[in-house]
């Protein structure tokens, strides 16, 4: 018994004697001599130890203590190495994620009306299938003209009544306005039916595909759903009926107007 007792006590030891660091071994310390202090006399052992044992209180006592000291060591280290890992991983995704990233993250958020659009808006790319390909483009080219986004799915019957009528208004107001099909990933769309509801058009309309971040901009929850954009801010959100070529006017109108009253300023 006084050899088991023993070897328990030398591998607490041995266990402080294996930890590195003067901290750790400061807090090993710290915690044995907690734990004498305040199991000086347990009431457990004055009633186990009878007259005539030659057993030692004092090694029972010490084989205890070096048990409870060595488990409450391993759960400190524990503790503070869970903390490490934290702090490292945040400290890693802060140097992985791009400063452009984090600022995406953050301003993708649902638009009010009225409201400005944030820079990341322009800067993100998306994929973008136009003429029998897809490419990664950002928004960038559309910035100081009327854009329209057209939220569509290959399965609505409603969005894909109106293309015709889309394609012949790009070609009238070319320059002036553009109208960007937006494909969500939510419609569960394949790039192979994308490809043939454009083929069906001649592939004069260009859509987004896959989207998941102007889904994020500008919730919604049918379709189509038209989103109005010009000089930067979001106007309107409408459906089929407002995509008309006298509401195009009246924006085109009234943002020359104020591009003339800001040159006389």
């Amino acid at each position: 018994m006084i050899k088991k007792i023993t070897a328990k006590v030398v591998r607490a030891f041995l266990c402080l004697k294996n930890f590195r660091t003067d901290s750790i071994k400061r807090i090993a310390a710290d915690t044995i001599a907690h734990q004498i202090a305040r199991h000086q006399n347990p009431p457990i052992f004055k009633e186990r130890i009878g007259k005539g044992q030659k057993r030692s209180k004092q090694s029972r006592e010490l084989s205890l203590l070096a048990e409870l000291s060595f488990a409450e060591i391993k759960l400190e280290w524990l503790k503070r190495s869970k903390e490490i890992s934290v702090l490292l991983l945040l400290l890693l995704c802060s140097c992985v994620m791009p400063a452009q990233a984090q600022n995406i993250a953050k301003e993708a958020m649902p638009q009010e009306v009225g409201s400005k659009l944030p820079e990341s808006f322009w800067t993100q790319e998306h994929m973008i299938y136009a003429k029998g390909k897809t490419t990664r483009q950002s928004l960038s080219s559309y910035k100081n003209q009327l854009l329209i986004l057209d939220f569509w799915a290959t399965w609505c019957s409603s969005c894909t009544h109106k293309f015709k009528y889309i394609d012949s208004l790009q070609k009238e107001y070319e320059g002036q306005a553009v109208v960007l099909l937006v494909d969500a990933k939510s419609t569960r769309d394949t790039p192979e039916k994308i490809a043939l509801t454009m083929k069906r058009f001649n592939d004069q309309l260009m859509t987004v595909v896959a989207d998941t971040t102007l889904s994020k901009y500008f919730v919604h929850t049918t379709v189509p759903h038209y989103i109005w954009i010009a000089g930067g801010y979001f106007l309107a959100a409408s459906g089929s009926e407002f995509m008309h070529k006298s509401n195009l006017n009246s924006i085109l109108d009234r943002q020359q107007r104020l591009k003339e009253g800001t040159k006389s300023n």
